[in-house]
């Protein structure tokens, strides 16, 4: 019985150890907003930031390229919106890949497009929400209930 708690207990730490400290430049670089507002769609990248850092499936990178031209597009930058979608969509395509920008960034050993468990969330929740004042709670949270939603 003592075996199995100890097991247990040093499988933990080594799952908790998977995840990598979230990163973000933001809108790498391109504008994070205009000259009138400087950070108008700051969020938005942010945001796709945060799920590049999560990883998933090949379709959960769509669909965070996708709401980021949305996000982007709702603060009436639509022109900017189109010309972001296809930067990052060419980028994916790009020889030259940097570490921390990569899709699936946040994981230690993990294969890139691989499916998120409720598990992985789990951590991935208990990471975003320990730290990150820059962060704001919205963020966070709707964060991760896009993450859930997945599941389903």
């Amino acid at each position: 019985m003592k075996t199995f708690f100890f097991l247990l207990l040093i499988s933990s730490f080594a799952w908790a150890d998977n995840v990598r400290p979230f990163k973000t430049d933001f809108c790498t670089n391109f504008p994070e907003g205009t000259r009138e507002e400087p950070a108008l769609w700051k969020h938005c990248c942010l945001t796709h930031d945060m799920f590049f850092w999560a990883g998933g499936s090949k379709d959960d990178r769509d669909v965070a390229d996708l709401d980021l031209k949305s996000c982007i597009a709702k603060t009436g930058a639509i022109q900017i919106a189109e010309l972001m979608y296809l930067g990052v969509r060419a980028g994916s395509y790009s020889p030259i890949k940097y570490p921390d920008k990569m899709w699936n960034n946040g994981w230690k050993g993990r294969p890139v497009f691989q499916t998120l468990t409720s598990k992985d969330i789990d951590q991935i929740e208990v990471e975003i929400l320990n730290d990150y004042d820059f962060i704001s709670p919205n963020i966070k949270q709707y964060f991760i209930d896009q993450l859930r939603s997945r599941l389903e």
